[in-house]
């Protein structure tokens, strides 16, 4: 496996000068690489017009819709592009109510519970163990005790960064008859995910954050088994359907920059750079007598840790170059590959004065 030289990875996200940037929990840095070819797409539209945008059309969306699905190890078949995952959701839910009841995580990011309550579902809510961890076990009793036909779960927590086994909830679910959803905005190309191992039916996400691909990208992938049930109810084929109206091309082009990327690192060689990063930063924050809330077990941990402080710590940290946001109980902490070792020092020595 070659080397990566992570110190020239970094030089291409103007973003990381000035500042210590530990909140792709938020939104990721888009490389000057992405602006580029966002901008040569946005040049060539001004030029061309409706030649390039019939392009898009017939060719450019699905060529796109492909390419994502080759990330997760899904198909293009089963693969729709949308601006967001909120968007997604509240698409397809209304394809979904033949399975009227639905289990959610209490807690979880309010846009994947929204378009269940939207369109009538009858919503049943699991809360997170004291210390925010959501163990399969709870999960499975709650299934046994609810019985629901759709089960919704975000791949990492956004309040706490905990983070499930994707395998693993993909067979409780189906071991328990229910189609399972699940939200990939806060782990997609940070931590690895592929659909040929990892039995969900129904999975989505937003390419702001980790992807570092900007605004107005997203995804949602069907099951083979979920495509062919719902175009057999509904006499119609669901990624067509819910692949028409218009996307902004220029979105969806920073979109495949982002993810152009993250394959030419490798999802491999990211995600240990993640981990490694993170778990420094627990040592170090642990060292320095800053109280860990939430990343402390490397099993159940993606990119995100939580700091306890409120807002007096988190404006001093503003205000030395370090955006973080409160979440849950304590304060946010992002880290993804471009970081290194002299920002997480960074946090500690700043985050120590509060």
């Amino acid at each position: 496996m070659a080397h990566i030289d992570w110190d020239k990875v970094r030089a291409d996200y103007p973003g990381l000068g000035g500042q210590t940037y530990l909140d792709t929990g938020s939104m990721g840095l888009m490389a000057r690489t992405t602006v580029e070819a966002a901008s040569a797409e946005q040049e060539r539209l001004i030029k061309e017009g409706s030649t390039r945008g019939i392009h898009w059309m017939t060719d450019g969306f699905p060529q796109i819709a492909e390419e994502v699905g080759v990330h997760i190890g899904g198909d293009a078949a089963g693969t729709v592009l949308f601006q967001s995952f909120t968007a997604g959701l509240s698409r397809i839910a209304p394809l979904l109510k033949h399975r009227p009841k639905v289990l959610l995580v209490g807690g979880d990011y309010p846009t994947l519970h929204g378009p269940f309550h939207w369109n009538g579902f009858e919503v049943a809510k699991v809360q997170p163990a004291a210390d925010g961890s959501i163990p399969l076990e709870l999960l499975a009793a709650a299934m046994e005790k609810e019985r629901p036909q759709l089960v919704g779960i975000s791949h990492v927590q956004w309040a706490t960064g905990y983070t499930i086994d994707l395998k693993a909830f993909g067979e409780l679910c189906r071991a328990h008859g229910a189609w399972s959803i699940v939200d990939i905005t806060q782990s997609w190309c940070c931590v690895p995910i592929d659909l040929r191992t990892s039995p969900i039916d129904i999975i989505g996400g937003s390419g702001y954050k980790w992807p570092l691909a900007g605004f107005g990208n997203g995804f949602f992938h069907l099951a083979s088994e979920v495509r062919a049930k719902l175009a057999e109810r509904n006499g119609f084929d669901p990624v067509k359907a819910l692949s028409e109206g218009h996307l902004d091309p220029v979105a969806q082009v920073r979109l495949r920059d982002g993810l152009k990327r993250h394959a030419a690192l490798g999802a491999e060689r990211v995600w240990a750079r993640v981990q490694q990063l993170t778990a420094h930063a627990v040592q170090r924050l642990d060292a320095a007598g800053i109280r860990m809330l939430n990343g402390n077990e490397a099993a159940h941990r993606a990119g995100i840790l939580i700091i306890e402080g409120g807002k007096e710590r988190q404006a001093l940290l503003g205000a030395a170059g370090i955006p973080v946001q409160l979440r849950g109980a304590g304060l946010r902490i992002g880290i993804h590959f471009y970081n290194n070792e002299e920002e997480i020092e960074r946090l500690v020595q700043v985050a120590r004065q509060g």
